[in-house]
């Protein structure tokens, strides 16, 4: 049965989520004369669907070519960029309070949200931030620089690589985090494991990790399929920004997600131009992050929300004294 969207479609989830490998990419434009998210939705039905199946399909795709090919138009994933760092900033400060957080390792730090954040809260504060993807990392670096902060180090690096990449850092941080439902990247048991293993090395004793999660089991029962993620018009600078998503079973009998991923650019030119980006995420439930901070050796685990964000589970751990 071939998945199917509407302008309605389109329009009801936006107002819902308003606030929110290879790389796999195709484009096709379409004329302006299609204006509006009615127009630009009838135009890419036919298009949106091609490669989009259902049923039991397994896909090894590679984060860090999803995110290069995003990293230039990342920004507009969040409504409100500064908005969102300021409210990333505040939960922080709750998570660290009393903790004597001066070195903090950022493992995600896509364009720089969290490490910016981070940054913020005190100039004593030194920030490693580090991602997979090298588009990433350098949108961080300038991204920090544009802010005027000296305090964050960026650094190419992933989840499976830091133990290696950090040698000469191991049991110093006092903090890891890693948000924007990242760590679901990994796939298997071993790999998640292996993960949570380099930040409990990484840490000193006592130190605390952060860790934010996608809360998949609200989006399971909702069998989730289009999720909106920005919708910017105005000044000649259009962008429609959604997910597909496919939810099918890995070899090990893990939940895994497709994200096909379509970004509608009408910016600054004639035509709508439209590109596809596929990766892949683990639906990393509640029951199994918990299960893995434990066998990892963490322990007062706790998960909270940041207010006003359905969407994402917060943990926090620690490495015992």
């Amino acid at each position: 049965m071939a998945l199917r969207f509407s302008s309605s479609i389109l329009r009801r989830n936006f107002s819902v989520f308003s606030s929110a490998g290879r790389l796999s990419r195709a484009t096709r434009k379409f004329p302006k004369s299609l204006q509006g998210v009615a127009g630009v939705a009838n135009a890419l039905r036919s298009h949106a669907t091609q490669g989009v199946t259902r049923g039991q399909r397994e896909v090894k795709v590679e984060s860090q070519d999803y995110y290069d090919g995003l990293s230039d138009h990342y920004y507009l994933f969040q409504q409100d960029w500064d908005g969102m760092v300021a409210k990333e900033r505040q939960g922080f400060k709750d998570a660290f309070f009393g903790e004597n957080v001066k070195k903090v390792l950022d493992a995600s730090c896509g364009s720089g949200e969290q490490s910016i954040a981070l940054a913020g809260i005190s100039k004593d504060i030194k920030v490693t931030a580090c991602d997979p993807s090298a588009g990433l990392v350098s949108k961080c670096a300038e991204n920090a620089k544009k802010y005027g902060f000296h305090n964050i180090e960026a650094i190419q690096s992933d989840f499976l690589g830091l133990e290696h990449d950090f040698k000469d850092r191991l049991g110093t941080y006092d903090a890891i985090v890693t948000k924007g439902s990242s760590l679901p990247h990994l796939l298997t048991d071993k790999d998640l494991t292996q993960a949570l293993k380099n930040f409990y090395s990484l840490l000193r004793p006592g130190g605390i990790v952060n860790i934010g999660v996608r809360d998949y089991d609200y989006f399971i029962k909702q069998k989730t399929q289009i999720y909106p993620r920005q919708l910017k018009v105005g000044d000649d600078k259009e962008h429609l920004i959604f997910d597909i998503w496919e939810w099918h079973k890995g070899s090990e009998g893990q939940q895994l997600v497709n994200f096909n991923t379509f970004h509608i650019n009408g910016e600054n030119t004639p035509n709508y131009v439209t590109s596809k980006y596929i990766t892949t995420f683990r639906a990393l439930f509640r029951k199994e992050m918990e299960d893995m901070l434990a066998k990892a050796g963490f322990t007062e685990i706790k998960v909270h929300k940041i207010d006003g964000w359905l969407w994402e589970n917060v943990y926090t751990a620690r490495r015992p004294n």
